[in-house]
């Protein structure tokens, strides 16, 4: 079978707009992609680490001319060498993810096996944390208890849109609500600077964080490195940025204790793969997470999550509930993402419209 990349434009609509320390959000533009029998998307966060619409475009028109006529792989180190020809994908990190996922599910299927077991991995459920979106003390209590209820065993929040003595009256109903077992996370989105990253993680201390995830600008390596002292840090969007694999891996020690990775701001699967076989070799731990993007990239990153020890911390993939439509979205329930058993990433492209 040989392969065209074919690729629609899709936006993904909130059915509630969602607070963060970056601001408001109510949606996600991007493109779904189809290459042979595989999937691909691609999500857009302009700011947050990947590359803006036009970018986007003009690399898509790239990949296509460059995949036109081509077979399904025969492995993932062929699809690692056919994305690396593609030159314009080196700078447009959500385009390489969803081609470079197009790719990888296309030669699974072709292979008769699921994506997973492709890379070299047991397919198996993954642990995945709750993400907590009401602002209202009393209301996110509720959402917190009901989400323990489920299962649930990681609990996380965004924080940094409200005033710091607000934030901690929330994170304080959360612990309260859920007990002292339940590990809670939140994300600040790069909203302070080092100085009042400081103040708020003090006021925080007493909600006793799994780890705080980008609390400063993703360029500020070194406000991260300090933060340690304070509390467990992520790096989610300081991933994306110029220079990231010396920013936080240089020096005497890492800058965080812990990498999320997004796909499309991490550059895809296989990029990933290696992002966490480094981290791992400093003591630094990886979690996989939605970018709030659709059932396609998030069951790419389900995947990516079954090549990761399996004692790691909880992947934050539990996110489709948060849409409009989530159609090919895989089951969530019990505190876990089921994954299906077909090949490839088991979705079928009549689902999605194609």
């Amino acid at each position: 079978m040989t392969t065209e990349l074919l690729i629609r434009p899709r936006t993904l609509c909130f059915r509630s707009s969602l607070s963060t320390g970056a601001g408001l959000r109510v949606g996600v533009e991007g493109f779904w992609l189809r290459l042979g029998d595989g999937l691909g998307e691609v999500t857009l966060l302009p700011g947050f680490g990947t590359e803006p619409p036009e970018r986007a475009h003009a690399a898509l028109a790239e990949a296509a001319s460059a995949l036109r006529g081509s077979a399904p792989p025969g492995s993932p180190d062929e699809v690692a060498d056919r994305i690396g020809k593609i030159a314009i994908l080196r700078e447009t990190p959500a385009t390489r993810a969803g081609v470079e996922l197009a790719l990888l599910d296309a030669g699974a299927r072709h292979a008769g096996v699921p994506l997973a077991i492709w890379l070299g991995a047991e397919l198996r459920s993954v642990r995945v944390n709750a993400l907590l979106t009401d602002d209202e003390v009393d209301a996110l209590a509720s959402e917190a208890r009901a989400r323990a209820q489920e299962n649930f065993d990681t609990l996380k929040l965004k924080v940094g849109a409200q005033p710091a003595e607000r934030d901690a009256a929330r994170l304080a109903a959360v612990r309260a609500a859920v007990g002292p077992n339940t590990r809670i996370r939140v994300d600040g989105n790069g909203a302070w600077s080092e100085a009042e990253a400081r103040t708020r993680l003090q006021a925080f201390a007493p909600a006793r964080l799994e780890f705080v995830e980008q609390p400063v600008p993703a360029t500020d390596f070194d406000g991260l490195r300090k933060l340690r002292s304070l509390a467990r840090i992520a790096a989610d969007e300081s991933i994306g940025v110029p220079g990231a694999r010396d920013g936080l891996f240089g020096g005497k020690r890492p800058a965080v204790d812990v990498l999320v990775f997004k796909l499309p701001v991490v550059g895809g699967v296989l990029r990933a793969r290696r992002y966490a076989t480094l981290a791992w070799q400093v003591g630094v731990e990886v979690v996989v997470t939605s970018a709030l993007d659709g059932a396609v990239s998030r069951a790419g990153a389900a995947h990516l999550a079954c090549t990761l020890p399996v004692e790691g911390p909880a992947h934050g993939l539990a996110t489709g509930h948060l849409l409009e439509s989530d159609a090919g979205g895989y089951a969530i329930s019990h505190g876990l993402c089921h994954l299906p058993d077909g090949p490839g990433l088991g979705i079928d492209p009549e689902v999605l419209g194609w």
